[in-house]
């Protein structure tokens, strides 16, 4: 399975969601790549907790293989898609020649997160977003799986955005809202280094995540 996780814009929840599907498709046999194309290489930190040298720079780890591409070359210049069971794509930006550009096979799934910390903005580029997704799938015959991820924002506020989107050509649903839990996700994956689930109370957002692969 490929997975892109994208939007438009930054700080809208991208890492989140590719670090938490990760985590929600390891298995004792799983083979997975998470490709991370933020500059920022917030992916590549939380699993290696340390920051890549140059682009192309991979971090080998017990169960999952990081490789920084902030590039954003095409997935067979950097490897093999046909060895791994799984790979992830943590990706800044939905600009159509960077998606073109880097699939060098197309996703299965594409997840756009929506979170509360950065509303206005991931809100006012969402439409943008798909409409990049539905070119895509226009231009190449492929329609992957399109989710849109409310983390922590009321679903009515995305139906409102998307009442406005023309979604014509997009196979697209909408998850239901996960808790705006901003806060304690920052403290997660950027201090502790650790999935949202992994605190006393939350144990039930593991399968919030994964039922995303499954929608």
């Amino acid at each position: 399975m490929i997975v892109l996780c994208t939007h438009n814009d930054g700080g809208v929840g991208k890492t989140t969601l590719a670090l938490h599907i990760v985590e929600c498709l390891q298995t004792k046999l799983s083979r997975i790549l998470l490709i991370d194309c933020d500059d920022q290489a917030d992916s590549w930190q939380f699993h290696s907790n340390s920051l890549p040298k140059q682009n192309k720079d991979i971090f080998l780890g017990n169960d999952v293989s990081v490789i920084w591409n902030r590039k954003r070359e095409p997935i067979r210049r950097l490897v093999k898609p046909e060895q791994y069971d799984h790979i992830i794509l943590d990706m800044d930006s939905a600009l159509q020649h960077s998606v073109e550009m880097i699939l060098g096979s197309q996703p299965d799934l594409v997840l756009v997160p929506v979170n509360a910390s950065q509303k206005i903005k991931a809100l006012r580029n969402l439409s943008r977003t798909l409409n990049v997704v539905a070119q895509l799938a226009e231009k190449t015959g492929h329609s992957p799986k399109t989710i849109i991820v409310p983390l922590g924002v009321p679903i009515e506020d995305i139906q409102v955005v998307l009442q406005q989107t023309d979604l014509q050509n997009l196979n697209w649903s909408l998850a239901p809202a996960m808790p705006n839990l901003q806060d304690l996700m920052q403290l997660a994956l950027y201090q502790d280094r650790r999935y949202i689930w992994q605190y006393p109370g939350y144990e039930y957002l593991l399968n919030y995540f994964s039922n995303l692969l499954t929608l």
